[in-house]
């Protein structure tokens, strides 16, 4: 991923809010995205009226995406959300998990999906021999079979288990909020590749109006490649779709 104006963590000014009511035109903020050459300052961040991500890619220095696009699935109730960078390079995430990339330097994922049935050999150039099924949420008790396509050079059609354990409760910190957060562990395994990595996500509590969300993630793009940590500074909150348990611990400024 290109270079695309920073800042540091001390001029974070804004409140973790929740933003779904400044979708309705995509278009406004893939405008904002290109607009962030300018000087990033606190009075800037605080001004833009859209969900946004700090990212930063193999320990550099952190990028600010912006949210443009966010496609909402009713059957499965799961939001798929798209960041822009400055340059158009994109990331993109459902249940907080990234799965898909364009603009990084050296490898992009293509496709992270889950699936059901059994995978061709990896040394497959097509990427529709198996079957796609919802991403399981973010548990301590998932175990699920993935599949990884990346670019360049039609690698298609890996194979990985994932499973998944909990840390316990952590505290995610900025200079304006706190918020505690379950850390979850997922170990991603590919047994053909003798490669494995683990994602590091850390999961809100529900409250009354929101269903639970990842505030911040390490994540791999595969084995050996770019590693990527999002801390949604002004994220996307998805909207309560179970109201019958509320006992939440709410964001704490």
């Amino acid at each position: 991923m290109r270079f695309l104006r920073y800042f540091s963590m001390a001029f974070i000014l804004l409140a973790l809010t929740g933003c779904s009511g400044n979708f309705k035109n995509s278009l406004d903020s893939a405008k904002a995205a290109i607009n962030l050459n300018q000087a990033i300052t606190p009075d800037y961040i605080s001004s833009l009226p859209y969900a946004s991500t700090l990212v930063t890619v193999n320990d550099s220095r952190p990028l600010l995406l912006i949210l443009t696009f966010v496609d909402h699935d009713p059957l499965t109730n799961t939001y798929r959300l798209t960041w822009l960078t400055q340059d158009a390079g994109s990331i993109v995430t459902e249940n907080g998990r990234i799965v898909h990339t364009t603009g990084f330097t050296s490898d992009n994922l293509d496709t992270l999906m889950p699936i059901t049935s059994s995978m061709t050999p990896s040394s497959a150039t097509s990427p529709s021999s198996t079957v796609a099924t919802p991403f399981p949420k973010l548990a301590s008790t998932t175990s699920w079979q993935a599949r990884y396509d990346w670019s360049p050079g039609y690698r298609y059609n890996f194979t990985a288990q994932v499973t998944a354990r909990s840390l316990g409760m952590d505290t995610v910190i900025t200079d304006l909020w706190h918020q505690e957060a379950e850390q979850i562990q997922e170990t991603v395994v590919f047994n053909n590749l003798d490669a494995s990595f683990n994602n590091l996500f850390w999961l809100t509590p529900a409250t009354e109006t929101a269903d639970p969300f990842v505030v911040k993630s390490i994540q791999y793009l595969g084995p050996n490649m770019d590693k990527v940590e999002m801390l949604m500074v002004k994220p996307f909150v998805p909207p309560r779709s179970n109201t019958r348990e509320t006992k939440t611990k709410d964001i704490q400024s």
